[in-house]
């Protein structure tokens, strides 16, 4: 039988049983049946994308940007305190790209020493304000593409709280703070979820009932470098994490976030995603700088290629390779310059769901206090035994 003939025998027999034939799992004028389609994308299943990825939260008023601002130099002083654009190796011809960076013509060698990962990290806060830790993208040092700042950092704030080991301590330490900021170690040192202190619980923790790991971060919020990807975003959501604000985009991760916080939230009850801010939603300055560097050196690196040598030229217009470069490198200069001469517009504001919380200047002085931490250590991302 040819073909033809068999295609002839399957029409007809479909017409003798009164049946058509349709693709499994849909109706049979080729819609998704109703009850196929999952709880959080049933309100935007027939809506653009633009709704889908647009988000609907409540702005965010000065006194909280401001305090976001200081973590966020923060987060761009520790980057450039590890800084590598090494990617390749020392030696080889990074072209323009690098020329700030570049300490000798021959053999061209860069400063950055080995390269161990990209320049993105990540820093957790707790409600009141508190510094938790950070953590560094270790794509090169593992030899694996899953070794990400926000994941590598949800992992080490669980394993905090289990060994119960802040950056400060109490008594007399060299490491005790400034600002007034009390010290302490307990159990859940971190004001990340319910606590045994009463005077931290926030309504957000509050409304749920203490079940352990499953809402031990729901309080914290992870600022990163750069827009998290699908597995960080997975990852924090399943950690219950607040917030995550995000000092550059990455058109690669197509607003990932936005898309799981619309459909999480829109599922009712369980784990939800958390609501990304961008960095120009707090004032960050350097968020459209980042922004424009990125694209202008995607568009340009195919013709003046980020490395070569005598074997291969890179003309892949990666984000990571951008991350390397001298105008990204001078952008988290100059944010990170903000650290120690931010002058504060609301250095009494607390947040006033958190009386606990530190002030905005008592932030500053523990932003300061860390970054002094963070260059003692000498450890690109593993400040703590863990």
């Amino acid at each position: 039988m040819g073909d033809d003939d068999g295609a002839t025998a399957r029409d007809e027999g479909a017409s003798a049983m009164g049946t058509e034939t349709h693709t499994a799992g849909q109706a049979p004028d080729g819609q998704v049946p109703d009850e196929s389609i999952p709880r959080g994308l049933k309100p935007f299943w027939n809506k653009p994308v633009s709704e889908l990825v647009r988000l609907d939260e409540p702005p965010i008023a000065e006194p909280a940007q401001e305090r976001h601002r200081i973590y966020s130099f923060l987060l761009a002083a520790v980057i450039l305190n590890y800084w590598n654009g090494n990617k390749y190796g020392e030696a080889g011809d990074y072209g323009d790209w690098r020329a700030n960076q570049l300490l000798a013509a021959q053999p061209r060698l860069y400063k950055g020493g080995s390269y161990l990962g990209h320049n993105i990290a990540a820093l957790a806060v707790d409600a009141e304000g508190r510094i938790i830790d950070y953590d560094f993208n270790h794509n090169d040092l593992f030899d694996s593409s899953v070794e990400h700042a926000e994941s590598r950092l949800v992992r080490r704030v669980f394993a905090l709280n289990q060994i119960y080991e802040p950056w400060q301590v109490d008594g007399d330490s060299p490491k005790r703070g400034r600002g007034g900021v009390p010290q302490r170690q307990e159990h859940k040192v971190f004001a990340t979820s319910l606590t045994d202190r009463a005077e931290r619980v926030t309504p957000r923790s509050a409304e749920k009932v203490a079940s352990g790991y499953s809402t031990l971060l729901s309080d914290v919020t992870v600022y990163t470098s750069l827009e998290s990807c699908a597995q960080c975003t997975g990852i924090m959501c399943l950690a219950s994490v607040k917030e995550v604000v995000y000092l550059q985009p990455d058109d690669s991760q197509f607003l990932i976030g936005n898309i799981m916080r619309r459909t999480t939230r829109a599922q009712g009850p369980g784990f939800i995603a958390p609501r990304p801010i961008a960095g120009d939603e707090i004032g960050f300055a350097y968020f459209r700088d980042l922004a424009e560097g990125n694209r202008d050196f995607g568009r340009r690196v195919e013709h003046e290629p980020f490395y070569q040598n005598g074997v291969k030229a890179v003309k892949t217009p990666s984000v990571t390779s951008y991350l390397c470069t001298d105008n990204a490198y001078q952008n988290f200069a100059a944010a990170s310059a903000e650290v120690n001469g931010m002058s504060l517009q609301h250095p009494d504001y607390r947040p006033d769901l958190v009386p606990s919380a530190l002030t905005n200047q008592q932030a500053l002085a523990m932003a300061t206090d860390f970054l002094t931490y963070v260059k003692s250590v000498r450890n690109r991302g593993t400040s703590h035994r863990v």
